[in-house]
């Protein structure tokens, strides 16, 4: 089967890593929660719905600038996991997005402290944002301190987020070896994927073969980044 890799064009997100519209989605996100942050003191369990709606909306709009921001940087990565400036930008947009969190944290930590009659009078009212809000809740019995929420917040950026990048380049060079129509070709890990979903039992046997492979045989170097992992988690 012949396989063409192509790189998606993501121009409908944003026209570059420093581009002006990208720029500017980074100005916008700030002016979004200065206004946000407002709010804070006029968060009442007793609040109209009309008022909270409109405080749930305002954090969607941030939300969906963020969430392009980083569908963009995580694309861009992906395309090419050793593109110094994509690498650069993943970090940027991390830290700046945990940096936006906090400062919205209260938002979520208050709504999980409302009394469960005003909570369902105002989910009650919230349309298709009740489930959102409802799972909000949820992770009340998770959820530590302010404080201590922040630090894991910006402690993410250089923990459990930062050793997934780092698996990423480093698993996204290896090469794998695969017979194809009597040809051994080099394929990349996305290239190789490709072969796993073949009609033929005996070629979707083989490409998982050579992925464990070469897995395997890295074996003294990726074990240490899941067990830093795990114990991150845990």
């Amino acid at each position: 089967m012949a396989y063409t890799q192509t790189h998606w064009n993501l121009a409908d997100l944003f026209s570059g890593y420093d581009s002006p519209d990208l720029e500017a989605a980074f100005d916008q996100v700030e002016e979004q929660v200065a206004s946000f942050e407002g709010v804070r003191s006029k968060l009442k369990s007793g609040m109209e719905p009309g008022r909270f709606l409109e405080v749930v909306r305002a954090s969607e709009a941030t939300s969906r600038i963020i969430n392009k921001m980083y569908a963009f940087s995580g694309l861009s990565f992906a395309a090419n996991t050793q593109d110094q400036a994509a690498q650069t930008l993943v970090a940027r947009i991390q830290q700046f997005a945990a940096e936006m969190q906090n400062r919205t944290l209260f938002f979520s930590l208050w709504w999980k402290d409302v009394d469960e009659e005003n909570a369902e009078r105002l989910m009650k009212a919230a349309g298709d944002y009740r489930y959102y809000l409802e799972e909000i809740r949820h992770f009340k019995p998770y959820t530590l301190s302010e404080a201590e929420e922040k630090i894991i917040n910006l402690k993410n950026v250089t923990g459990a987020s930062a050793l997934d990048t780092l698996y990423d380049l480093i698993t996204n060079r290896y090469v794998f070896k695969l017979e194809v129509d009597g040809e051994v070709k080099e394929l990349t890990q996305g290239e190789l994927a490709v072969f796993r979903y073949q009609p033929a039992p005996d070629m979707r046997a083989r490409s998982y073969q050579e992925l464990l492979r070469v897995f395997s045989a890295a074996g003294p170097l990726l074990g240490p980044v899941y067990q830093t992992m795990v114990r991150d988690w845990y």
